[in-house]
């Protein structure tokens, strides 16, 4: 296990170094950063004893957003009909940051600790040659909604709506570990498989903007698999639920992308990796 810790420390910074070399204003983060063209994959467990197994699916999957999207019918109802192989998301740390660490689990198999996929996130919304892009396209999408709602914003609203989402995106965090262990908690699903693992700040929760935005920092599509609806405790419809969909790196050369997506998940307000 110390072994373990110190070959992904090792990959981390390695990662970290390949961003921190990369010079924002000239053109987008990802054009340096070593992208995976393949996603990571658990081993075959059933190799191993029924206890070490049962250990091993407790400690790795997140096992109550497995069970709120196969009982919805988002997840897996592929497999039940013997279409493809069964996908399972991972346990992912809640602590604000999940989108990325999701998609480090994805990737590499290891959370996003030192926040170089935030930290390219912020970069590419805030400072790339995509940024007025991703405004023109997050206005359009968001008048629509507007529109249904009935609500009209005036060019200072938009001015500061747009800079709260890019402020969201910040690798700053939003409160000290002293607040932390209340947000851990709400995190937390049934399985307890949301709660921290070290790490001591939280981070703001992002939005769909920043998943589309991550698509370009990747240069692949991202799949979230979700529910559309959220419901209350009798199972009545309560709210919408925007995250489910693909995300497509539009602004990109597609010479320049990978064929492969990357698929998450996204139930109670969390995300997390989905893997094979």
């Amino acid at each position: 296990a110390t072994e373990n810790f110190g070959l992904i420390n090792q990959a981390r910074k390695a990662f970290a170094e390949d961003f921190d070399s990369v010079d924002g204003d000239i053109k987008p983060p990802s054009s340096q950063l070593e992208i995976p063209e393949y996603s990571f994959s658990l081993p075959d467990f059933s190799v191993y004893s029924e206890n070490l197994r049962q250990y091993l699916h407790r400690d790795l999957i997140e096992t109550a957003t497995l069970v709120s999207l196969e009982q919805a019918g988002r997840l897996n109802w592929w497999y039940t009909r013997n279409i493809g192989r069964k996908l399972w998301p991972l346990s992912t740390t809640g602590d604000g940051n999940c989108l990325l660490h999701a998609a480090s689990l994805g990737m590499w198999g290891f959370h996003d600790r030192l926040l170089t996929l935030r930290k390219a996130l912020h970069c590419i919304l805030t400072n790339s040659s995509y940024t007025d892009a991703f405004y023109r396209r997050w206005r359009w999408q968001t008048a629509l909604q507007n529109k249904e709602a009935g609500l009209i914003y005036s060019e200072e609203e938009w001015k500061k709506e747009w800079e709260s989402l890019l402020k969201l995106s910040s690798s700053e965090p939003r409160q000290s570990s002293v607040q932390r262990y209340s947000v851990d908690q709400l995190c937390s699903s049934s399985s307890g498989t949301h709660s921290s693992d070290g790490q001591s700040e939280v981070y703001e929760s992002l939005e769909e903007i920043h998943v589309l935005a991550l698509a370009h920092v990747l240069k692949r599509a991202i799949i979230i698999i979700a529910d559309t609806v959220l419901k209350d405790i009798t199972g009545e419809p309560f709210a919408p639920i925007p995250f489910g969909g693909i995300y497509l790196p539009l602004e990109c050369p597609p010479s320049e992308c990978l064929r492969s997506p990357l698929c998450l998940t996204y139930d109670s307000a969390h995300f997390s990796a989905l893997v094979p």
